[in-house]
């Protein structure tokens, strides 16, 4: 039921060992399972460590243009990659610590240390990024009051609106289930701001957004700014992004991802890819209502032509993003009657 792709069986194989080698421990000891569970947590760090360079290896890949490279998912298990089984590689680990603090401590008492342990896996990076959030969201509430546009520090109602990842259709089986990649989701976004800018209505909004197939997600994560802006009617989820430099040795190509590749061939055209090159738009999306565009650089200069010696503003940088992909979007083909859905969402923050 579970598929396989290269050397993704290998963490199912290492983690099956760890099991094999702590059941042979007890039986050669006489049944002393806490020693076979202290031996087995630096077993199970090294065969951790085995994977987790394996997929260095393996599931790494350059991207054009850029002197850096990314994690891919060539080789995996089901929809997991090689390196994101690295988490359960910890949490083995730190199964068999809290089994051999077990002989001294009451069962329930060693639970509570196996969840407190998970809990800090994933509270400390959040712990961690709160600085980041907080400056953030005074910044953008004085950006925002000074326009009277509308703000709140947090919008719950934002979680699962938009998605970073890979569209796919939802898992009608088991074996769809097990082998999909889970959904990127955005969530927990802060510093909201929304409001009215050349006579469109917009949304812009910061939150933490998971490196694609990193070994770590839950420590692994950029600080990116979703910009949209609204449309009055609902057509089929799309992403559209050109790579390359444009240079004769490394031309444009166009990506696309959709569910409906008839929407795609009617908005994807050579009028719309010479608007994203005249707006500066590499990359956006359609979802729903939405149309998207993800700053995930934070840099560390001005943008859009300001000197160098000034600090950047990343909240005029995000409305300059709602002015270029407005440009787009006004140079798009105009008859997609035949993909408009009426039902439309509420807006996320009424300005």
């Amino acid at each position: 039921m579970i598929a396989y792709s290269g050397l993704g069986c290998l963490p199912i194989a290492l983690l099956s060992a760890v099991l094999a080698v702590w059941f042979w421990i007890i039986d050669g000891s006489g049944g002393d399972w806490a020693t076979a569970c202290l031996a087995a947590v630096p077993i199970v760090l090294v065969l951790g460590l085995i994977n987790l360079l394996t997929a260095l290896s393996v599931n790494r890949a350059e991207i054009p243009g850029r002197d850096f490279a990314v994690w891919t998912s060539r080789h995996r298990s089901g929809g997991t990659p090689l390196q994101s089984y690295s988490p359960y590689f910890l949490g083995m680990a730190g199964l068999f610590f809290v089994g051999w603090t077990a002989q001294w401590v009451h069962v329930l008492v060693a639970v509570a240390e196996y969840a407190a342990l998970t809990a800090a896996y994933y509270i400390v990076p959040e712990l961690l990024r709160r600085p980041a959030k907080a400056v953030t969201v005074a910044q953008r509430r004085e950006f925002a009051q000074a326009r009277g546009w509308a703000f709140r520090d947090r919008l719950p109602a934002l979680a699962g609106r938009w998605t970073s990842g890979p569209m796919q259709r939802l898992s009608t089986n088991a074996a769809e289930l097990l082998n999909n990649p889970p959904q990127a989701k955005l969530r927990g976004h802060f510093a909201v701001m929304s409001g009215t800018h050349q006579r469109v209505i917009f949304t812009i909004a910061d939150a933490f957004e998971p490196v694609p197939f990193a070994p770590f997600r839950a420590w692994q994560q950029l600080h990116v700014t979703v910009c949209a802006v609204h449309l009055d009617i609902v057509f089929p989820s799309i992403r559209i992004a050109l790579r390359g430099t444009g240079t004769r040795r490394n031309r444009h190509t166009v990506e696309v991802d959709t569910l409906r590749p008839d929407f795609a061939e009617a908005l994807v055209t050579e009028e719309t890819t010479a608007a994203m090159l005249a707006a500066g738009v590499m990359e956006w999306s359609i979802q729903g209502r939405d149309v998207l565009v993800v700053l995930r650089d934070q840099p560390d200069g001005t943008k859009d032509g300001d000197t160098q010696d000034e600090p950047a503003d990343h909240d005029l940088d995000a409305v300059r993003a709602v002015e270029r992909l407005t440009m787009v979007i006004s140079r798009l083909p105009t008859d997609f009657g035949p993909w408009a859905d009426d039902a439309v969402p509420d807006l996320p923050l009424p300005g």
